[in-house]
């Protein structure tokens, strides 16, 4: 079954979420509250002129299995008092090292409430509930050469195999205000220690650029955030970018495109035409995929897959959202919009429980699923605690899911 696509005037949004306001039109708002009926009775929305076929089978799709009910780092948990706003954007792996498999979470974190700062954070777990504060990598601050104030977002560790060394890929934004504001500076740090214990750092801040407006995608875009790169089928390195303005007016404001690379580190860079990755259908309310190649639990075939911030029920319906994305491709590139899913976190949930972001206006942006090892995955995702998402912390929450091959 296809989804509805929505429209709306877009507004400014730097990988995150600044949301559209009411204020639309009753038509586009009479729309909206039929795509979230769609969500709130757990299923697609459909076209009038479609609703006769028969629905298409998605080869793989996401089960919940269980969600904590309580964030896995609150705003009582030690080291988390110097950041009032919390946490969000990054990226979550597990580590084996000297034989003790650990939880590294990198996400940037708000010192301030209002977004008008942000830094490099990195945390790490043995077991995924208990977490310490491993430190900030980078603090925000003002350049007094070019007056430029400097603010920092998504942090995402790679691990190269080929060099036995970790990257850190980041973004960078220099803006004449201490505020945020779209089109950033996307950098990759290396670590100075090498092999599976270089995840902890130093890393070579600021590292260099991997992204040249007018080279790696148009020039009328800047990118707000990427992916950690990853290995296609045609053996090319891939990583998906949300660039700051549509590539078309039918895209959407918060769309993906994959750029392509030669090595991990790029240069990257989007063919031309470039063109944006649906993943789901409503498209172009997307961001930030994280995606890792699988084997089908049922054929063992290779499959690429991707959870996201799915922002069409936030930007449409302006409901309070408890969802993200998932989609999957046969080669790393193709990305029908037909293969998404919506992910319901509340699925997870057990009877009666209440989950800790159901006061708050959404869940935000899921990490990558972390193989477990037993059939299962683990997903970190930040989420707001209260309904005005840029007054309270934003905390960190844990869901386990499984995937279904048919």
């Amino acid at each position: 079954m296809k989804l509805v696509p929505f429209f709306l005037p877009s507004a400014s949004r730097l990988g995150f979420s600044m949301r559209a306001k009411p204020g639309n039109s009753p038509a586009v708002l009479a729309m909206a509250s039929v795509a979230m009926a769609g969500l709130l009775l757990g299923s697609t929305w459909v076209h009038a002129d479609e609703s006769s076929k028969q629905p298409e089978t998605r080869r793989l799709q996401l089960k919940v299995v269980k969600t904590l009910a309580q964030p896995v780092i609150g705003r009582n948990t030690p080291g988390a008092e110097k950041i009032p706003g919390g946490f969000e954007g990054g990226n979550t792996v597990k580590v084996t090292i000297d034989g003790k498999p650990e939880y590294h979470f990198f996400a940037h974190s708000y010192p301030k409430l209002d977004w008008s700062q942000s830094q490099l954070d990195h945390w790490v777990s043995g077991d995924g509930l208990n977490w310490r504060h491993q430190g900030v990598l980078q603090a925000p601050y003002k350049d007094e050469q070019t007056g430029l104030y400097h603010i920092f977002c998504a942090p995402i560790p790679f691990y190269d195999e080929q060099d036995g060394r970790w990257y850190l890929f980041y973004g960078d934004f220099g803006k004449q205000d201490q505020q945020w504001s779209s089109g950033g500076t996307m950098r990759c740090a290396q670590s100075k220690v090498p092999g599976p214990k270089g995840v902890y750092g130093p890393y070579d801040f600021p590292g260099r650029e991997i992204f040249v407006p007018g080279q790696s995608h148009p020039q009328n875009v800047r990118p707000n955030s990427n992916s950690a790169p990853f290995r296609v089928k045609d053996g090319r390195w891939a990583m998906f970018f949300n660039p700051d303005g549509p590539l078309n007016p039918e895209s959407g404001k918060w769309w993906v495109a994959l750029s392509f690379g030669p090595t991990p580190r790029g240069p990257f860079k989007c063919p031309e035409p470039c063109e944006h990755a649906p993943l789901i259908d409503p498209t172009g309310y997307n961001e930030n995929p994280m995606p890792i190649k699988v084997r089908g639990p049922k054929s063992g075939r290779e499959y690429w897959v991707a959870v996201f911030d799915f922002l069409a029920p936030e930007v449409t319906a302006f409901t309070p959202k408890n969802v993200f994305g998932f989609s999957w491709s046969d080669d790393g590139v193709h990305w029908p919009a037909e293969h998404g899913q919506v992910v319901n976190v509340d699925d997870g949930l057990s009877q009666g429980e209440r989950g800790w972001w159901r006061g708050a206006w959404a869940i935000r942006t899921p990490h990558q699923m972390i193989d477990e090892g037993d059939g299962t995955y683990t997903v970190f995702f930040t989420g707001g605690t209260h309904e005005n998402h840029f007054a309270d912390f934003r905390a960190v929450g844990m869901v386990k899911v499984k995937l279904i091959e048919e």
